[in-house]
């Protein structure tokens, strides 16, 4: 295996990794954390944030680097067919990272410190009002559609990509078909968010489970430098 077939490899199993965990953290935090249907039972969970909180919002930052690598990957891999294509589907990638990043590092800076603040009587109200708007967990939030509008602006190289890859042999095909549905469905998604449906909301979890059974045949193909 060349050395650039090895980069290639080892960016998509750190991907396949993280996302795994995120996924596997992110059950195991909204199932530990009892119904969450209402602001003050968000605000009771993230009030009192144990190890598991942190954890899945510090992996969380790394998927969204590791994404951001492997899109870097795929532009390099897809580049050779389509150059132009190619490069216009990454340009959307910083845009994706630095959002979901501030979405994320938010919940474990910004977020503890409003709640410092929310328990001191003067600056209770203030408080409350900015928690509204920056918890992720709330749906409501501005931090919460910002997190959506980040995937959704990551299924326009999702789409791009995946479109190249179709065009390739292998298990390349599979890899672009499921990448470029994934798009799709982030696109759906934030629909959803802006339309308030709940139905094409769920678009963003669609996009993920794509997204995740995407890298399965990826990893496969560069393991095995095709």
């Amino acid at each position: 295996m060349s050395a650039r077939n090895k980069l290639f490899a080892v960016v998509s199993l750190v991907a396949l990794i993280v996302t795994v965990l995120w996924l596997a953290l992110l059950i195991a935090d909204t199932a530990g954390a009892g119904p969450l249907d209402t602001f003050e039972q968000v605000l009771a969970h993230v009030s009192d944030p144990d190890a598991l909180y942190y954890l899945t919002y510090a992996n969380a930052a790394l998927t969204v680097l590791a994404t951001t690598l492997l899109f870097a990957v795929l532009y390099l891999h897809c580049k050779t067919t389509a150059p132009e294509l190619a490069l216009l589907g990454l340009v959307f990638v910083p845009a994706y990272a630095a959002l979901n990043l501030v979405v994320y590092l938010s919940q474990l800076t910004v977020v503890p410190a409003l709640i410092t603040a929310h328990q001191q009587v003067q600056h209770q109200a203030a408080a409350e009002l900015l928690l509204q708007q920056t918890i992720q967990m709330w749906p409501g939030s501005a931090i919460s559609f910002l997190n959506g509008l980040g995937y959704a602006i990551l299924g326009i190289p999702s789409i791009i990509l995946g479109a190249i890859l179709l065009s390739q042999r292998g298990l390349l095909r599979p890899v672009g078909a499921l990448l470029a549905l994934n798009g799709m469905a982030c696109l759906v998604g934030l629909i959803g968010m802006v339309t308030g449906s709940d139905l094409l909301g769920n678009g963003l979890v669609v996009g993920g489970v794509l997204y995740l059974l995407a890298l399965i045949p990826l990893n496969v193909a560069f393991w095995k430098g095709r």
